[in-house]
Protein backbone atom coordinates (compact mmCIF):
# COMPACT_ATOMS: atom_id res chain seq x y z
CA UNK A 1 0.00 0.00 0.00
CA UNK A 2 1.44 2.94 -1.04
CA UNK A 3 -0.06 6.32 0.58
CA UNK A 4 1.21 9.76 1.50
CA UNK A 5 1.01 11.61 4.69
CA UNK A 6 -0.33 15.56 4.76
CA UNK A 7 2.80 17.41 4.20
CA UNK A 8 1.55 19.28 7.25
CA UNK A 9 0.97 16.57 9.49
CA UNK A 10 4.82 15.22 8.48
CA UNK A 11 6.19 18.79 9.49
CA UNK A 12 4.32 18.42 12.85
CA UNK A 13 5.79 15.25 13.85
CA UNK A 14 9.26 15.48 12.37
CA UNK A 15 8.98 13.36 9.54
CA UNK A 16 6.18 11.09 6.92
CA UNK A 17 7.54 7.79 8.19
CA UNK A 18 6.92 8.85 12.07
CA UNK A 19 3.45 10.18 11.14
CA UNK A 20 2.69 6.96 9.43
CA UNK A 21 4.07 4.64 12.55
CA UNK A 22 2.21 6.97 14.59
CA UNK A 23 -1.21 6.90 12.94
CA UNK A 24 -0.94 3.24 12.66
CA UNK A 25 0.02 2.78 16.80
CA UNK A 26 -2.30 5.36 17.86
CA UNK A 27 -5.38 2.95 16.34
CA UNK A 28 -3.70 0.08 17.27
CA UNK A 29 -5.73 -2.33 20.38
CA UNK A 30 -3.52 -4.42 20.82
CA UNK A 31 0.60 -4.04 20.46
CA UNK A 32 1.71 -4.65 16.59
CA UNK A 33 5.27 -6.18 15.60
CA UNK A 34 7.53 -4.05 13.53
CA UNK A 35 6.55 -6.06 10.56
CA UNK A 36 2.64 -5.37 11.43
CA UNK A 37 3.42 -1.79 11.19
CA UNK A 38 5.26 -1.72 8.55
CA UNK A 39 3.15 -4.14 6.10
CA UNK A 40 -0.07 -2.19 7.41
CA UNK A 41 1.63 1.72 6.68
CA UNK A 42 3.94 0.69 3.44
CA UNK A 43 7.58 1.36 4.93
CA UNK A 44 10.17 -1.10 4.56
CA UNK A 45 10.43 -3.13 7.90
CA UNK A 46 14.33 -1.97 8.71
CA UNK A 47 12.29 1.91 8.61
CA UNK A 48 9.94 1.14 10.85
CA UNK A 49 12.14 -0.29 13.08
CA UNK A 50 14.13 2.03 13.64
CA UNK A 51 11.67 4.57 13.96
CA UNK A 52 9.83 2.19 16.50
CA UNK A 53 13.05 2.24 18.52
CA UNK A 54 13.32 5.59 18.30
CA UNK A 55 9.52 6.09 19.61
CA UNK A 56 10.36 3.78 22.05
CA UNK A 57 13.60 6.00 23.26
CA UNK A 58 11.43 8.84 24.26
CA UNK A 59 8.70 6.78 25.96
CA UNK A 60 5.52 7.74 24.46
CA UNK A 61 5.38 3.44 22.60
CA UNK A 62 6.35 0.82 24.90
CA UNK A 63 8.18 -2.28 23.41
CA UNK A 64 6.96 -5.31 25.06
CA UNK A 65 8.56 -8.58 24.89
CA UNK A 66 6.99 -12.12 23.35
CA UNK A 67 8.65 -14.80 22.93
CA UNK A 68 10.35 -14.62 19.83
CA UNK A 69 9.47 -10.95 19.03
CA UNK A 70 9.28 -7.65 20.06
CA UNK A 71 5.77 -5.80 19.90
CA UNK A 72 4.95 -2.02 20.27
CA UNK A 73 2.46 -0.01 21.96
CA UNK A 74 1.40 3.80 21.82
CA UNK A 75 0.64 4.64 25.88
CA UNK A 76 0.83 8.80 25.42
CA UNK A 77 -3.21 9.32 25.32
CA UNK A 78 -2.80 12.64 24.81
CA UNK A 79 -0.46 11.88 21.61
CA UNK A 80 -3.34 8.99 20.43
CA UNK A 81 -5.85 11.17 20.35
CA UNK A 82 -4.04 14.10 18.62
CA UNK A 83 -2.92 11.83 15.94
CA UNK A 84 -6.43 9.91 15.85
CA UNK A 85 -8.14 13.02 14.63
CA UNK A 86 -5.60 14.05 12.27
CA UNK A 87 -3.08 10.84 11.08
CA UNK A 88 -5.41 7.56 12.11
CA UNK A 89 -4.03 4.77 9.96
CA UNK A 90 -6.06 1.32 10.56
CA UNK A 91 -6.23 -2.37 8.75
CA UNK A 92 -9.50 -4.12 7.40
CA UNK A 93 -8.79 -6.44 10.18
CA UNK A 94 -9.33 -3.20 12.97
CA UNK A 95 -11.95 -1.67 11.48
CA UNK A 96 -14.32 -4.76 10.65
CA UNK A 97 -13.32 -6.71 14.33
CA UNK A 98 -16.66 -7.59 16.01
CA UNK A 99 -15.57 -4.74 19.29
CA UNK A 100 -15.27 -1.95 16.53
CA UNK A 101 -18.61 -3.02 14.99
CA UNK A 102 -19.91 -2.77 18.01
CA UNK A 103 -19.03 0.41 18.47
CA UNK A 104 -20.26 2.04 15.82
CA UNK A 105 -23.42 0.48 15.78
CA UNK A 106 -23.72 1.68 19.60
CA UNK A 107 -22.11 5.13 18.39
CA UNK A 108 -24.84 5.44 15.83
CA UNK A 109 -27.63 3.95 18.15
CA UNK A 110 -27.04 7.09 20.61
CA UNK A 111 -26.71 9.44 17.68
CA UNK A 112 -29.98 8.48 16.46
CA UNK A 113 -31.79 9.21 19.76
CA UNK A 114 -30.55 13.06 19.39
CA UNK A 115 -33.55 15.22 19.09
CA UNK A 116 -32.68 19.18 17.91
CA UNK A 117 -35.21 21.65 17.87
CA UNK A 118 -34.58 24.14 15.39
CA UNK A 119 -35.75 27.74 15.62
CA UNK A 120 -38.76 28.78 13.79
CA UNK A 121 -37.49 31.14 11.11
CA UNK A 122 -39.50 33.56 8.44
CA UNK A 123 -38.44 34.84 5.51
CA UNK A 124 -37.30 38.47 5.61
CA UNK A 125 -38.34 39.96 1.72
CA UNK A 126 -36.20 43.31 3.26
CA UNK A 127 -33.26 41.28 2.96
CA UNK A 128 -34.08 40.05 -0.59
CA UNK A 129 -31.79 43.12 -2.36
CA UNK A 130 -34.19 43.29 -5.87
CA UNK A 131 -36.78 41.44 -4.96
CA UNK A 132 -39.11 42.76 -7.70
CA UNK A 133 -36.70 40.80 -10.30
CA UNK A 134 -37.85 37.35 -8.42
CA UNK A 135 -41.19 38.25 -8.28
CA UNK A 136 -43.74 36.83 -10.91
CA UNK A 137 -46.44 39.10 -12.22
CA UNK A 138 -49.95 38.16 -12.01
CA UNK A 139 -50.30 38.22 -15.70
CA UNK A 140 -46.94 35.46 -16.09
CA UNK A 141 -48.69 33.47 -13.29
CA UNK A 142 -51.75 32.80 -15.58
CA UNK A 143 -49.65 32.56 -18.77
CA UNK A 144 -47.93 29.32 -17.42
CA UNK A 145 -50.98 28.17 -16.01
CA UNK A 146 -52.37 27.89 -18.98
CA UNK A 147 -49.05 26.27 -20.57
CA UNK A 148 -49.73 23.70 -17.58
CA UNK A 149 -53.30 23.17 -18.64
CA UNK A 150 -52.50 22.41 -22.06
CA UNK A 151 -49.38 20.15 -21.13
CA UNK A 152 -51.54 18.05 -19.07
CA UNK A 153 -54.39 17.65 -21.48
CA UNK A 154 -52.01 16.65 -24.02
CA UNK A 155 -51.65 19.90 -26.22
CA UNK A 156 -47.94 20.21 -25.74
CA UNK A 157 -47.57 19.84 -29.43
CA UNK A 158 -49.75 22.91 -30.18
CA UNK A 159 -47.66 25.62 -29.51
Amino acid sequence: MTFQVNPDIATLFGSETRAKVLGFLADARAPKTGYQVAKATGLKPPKAYRELQRLAETEFVRVMEEPGRKCFLLVNDDLRRLVLRFARITTEDEWFSPDRVRERREVLERASRIRLRLPESRPNPDAVPNRWEYERSPAKARALRRIARRSLKGGEAEG
